[in-house]
């Protein structure tokens, strides 16, 4: 299979990583496209090489899955210069926040479509990604990339908001919790170290709310922060965060 990524930012540069590191792909497989000098610079600087190119036909031409990794405005940009007789056969996979079915038809013509939300953890195969019926071959390879799961069209934009950017709102919350240790006096690497061992710990163990139960003993320590925290709605809050990203592009 022959693979073209548009847009080669963090994402496509996670994607780029999940599909050599997964054995989906052999770097010859994988065609980059960017405009950006810097972005195709970063891509032929991997240890693995792929073929860079600016010119959009040229990165669809020998591909069979064609991936967007691009915003939503910068897609209706590109799509007037995409030779349409190109994407006969091959299948379409957009990796872009808010962008329907409904509009990649009206600026691509009827292609085969697949929709697809992926954390940045792709790349080392621990990442999340919520898709739309697929061809089994890529649905297979979306099962590499760590845990996978197919979803209806209209809930694509849950596992944008709860999962792509989820990984941006868990580590703003490390990061706090990194810099608690800092105003405590720890220093910045011992800080982040433990910030980030506690959460791994939180989350190896059996259960978030019985984790909870079990350390925050009745008249300790722990039961005094948990209970600041409630009365300051921290559980409403980060509910609210991912709300508002779903609400985004819903």
């Amino acid at each position: 299979m022959k693979f073209s990524i548009i847009g080669y930012g963090n994402l496509g540069r996670a994607l780029a990583s999940g599909l050599i590191c997964s054995g989906s792909a052999e770097p010859g497989d994988i065609t980059i496209c960017d405009k950006s000098t810097q972005a195709r610079a970063i891509a032929e600087a991997k240890q693995y090489t792929t073929y860079t190119t600016e010119d959009i036909n040229l990165s669809i031409k020998h591909a069979d899955y064609i991936f967007f990794a691009l915003k939503d405005y910068v897609f209706e940009e590109i799509t007037t210069y995409i030779d349409r007789s190109l994407l006969t056969g091959k299948t379409i996979v957009s990796f872009m926040a808010g962008v329907t079915f409904e509009k990649v038809h009206e600026l691509l013509g009827k292609v085969e479509l697949v929709r697809a939300m992926p954390s940045l953890a792709i790349a080392f195969l621990e990442g999340v990604i919520g898709y739309t019926k697929a061809p089994p071959a890529l649905a297979e390879i979306f099962h590499k990339f760590g845990y996978a799961k197919e979803t209806a069209p209209e809930n694509i934009e849950k596992f944008m908001a709860y999962s792509a950017c989820g990984l941006g709102y868990a580590a703003y919350l490390i990061d706090a919790f990194a810099v608690a240790g800092e105003m405590m006096g720890f220093s910045v690497e011992d800080a982040a170290k433990i910030a980030g061992l506690t959460f791994k710990n939180a989350v190896d163990r059996n259960g978030f709310k019985s984790t909870v139960k079990a350390v925050a003993t009745p008249g300790g320590a722990t039961e005094q922060g948990i209970r600041y925290m409630d009365e300051c709605g921290v559980h409403d809050i980060v509910a609210q965060a991912i709300q508002r990203a779903y609400v985004r592009y819903a």
